[in-house]
């Protein structure tokens, strides 16, 4: 291949941006940690040490989001490459019309319109059979559908009529996978909301009465007991959170 093209299924965060997660996560643990021991320097150190691992979840939600993104915009294509092969267009046509009714609908900074474009280029440039562009795209999505698409087309390129209804049925596919996806976070939607607000209540609880003085907090703050406290009900919060955010990730 000429033209590098990004992996989807890696982190393609810039240093910068990994530095400003790294350090946002560091100091959104640090003063959780400090609500809880009110001790300076530990809040410190379980903030650099927490924003270590909040920061590779912050990654996977990158990750996850694209890929998501990605095969949104897959399904488009595969619609729009059906509309033209029925049109009466070979394959490489209905790539080309693809790619003009993408643009359309996307900007030309969208991971669809790239991968086409790149397809379209290293064919007509390159002389690369248009199954090895497509398995090649598939191998960097990480993406089950793409896989299944591309697996499909290098058996079938130019020894089947049935191109088009095969490019229907796997876009009906993707879309029904997709849409009941939807269906299910529709559903946990309420569960979800429900869970970050049991997550954020410890956090106003020990606020709330930090804020009202007198004392009420103090053997929290100043005792061994307090503090072994503080520890179980930290990792008790993290634990929860860790859960929560696996529990909302969904496949179909």
């Amino acid at each position: 291949m000429n033209r590098k093209m990004p992996i989807y299924y890696k982190c393609n965060m810039k240093k910068a941006e990994h530095i400003l997660a790294y350090i946002m996560s560091s100091i959104l643990i640090a003063v959780i940690a400090w609500l809880f021991y009110h001790i300076l320097s530990i809040s410190v150190v379980i903030g650099l040490a927490g924003g270590v691992y909040l920061e590779k979840m912050y990654q996977t939600a990158v990750i996850r989001r694209r890929q998501k993104m990605l095969r949104l915009q897959f399904r488009d294509f595969l619609e729009s490459m059906s509309v033209a092969v029925r049109a009466g267009n070979v394959e490489v046509q209905a790539v080309r019309s693809a790619l003009k009714d993408l643009k359309i609908s996307y900007s030309g900074k969208a991971d669809i319109v790239k991968e086409v474009e790149n397809i379209l280029l290293q064919y007509e440039n390159g002389g690369i059979e248009l199954k090895v562009l497509f398995e090649d795209f598939a191998a960097r999505s990480g993406i089950e559908d793409i896989h299944s698409f591309a697996t499909i087309y290098s058996v079938i390129e130019g020894k089947s009529d049935r191109f088009g209804d095969i490019l229907v049925q796997t876009q009906e596919i993707i879309g029904d996978k997709i849409e009941i996806e939807q269906e299910i976070q529709t559903t946990i939607t309420s569960a979800k909301s429900e869970t970050n607000m049991m997550l954020v209540m410890p956090i106003v609880i020990v606020i709330a009465m930090s804020a009202m003085g007198g004392g009420l907090l103090d053997a929290l703050f100043t005792t061994a007991a307090g503090h072994l406290a503080a520890t179980v009900a930290l990792i008790i919060f993290g634990i929860s959170y860790v859960l929560a955010s696996r529990a909302g990730d969904i496949e179909v």
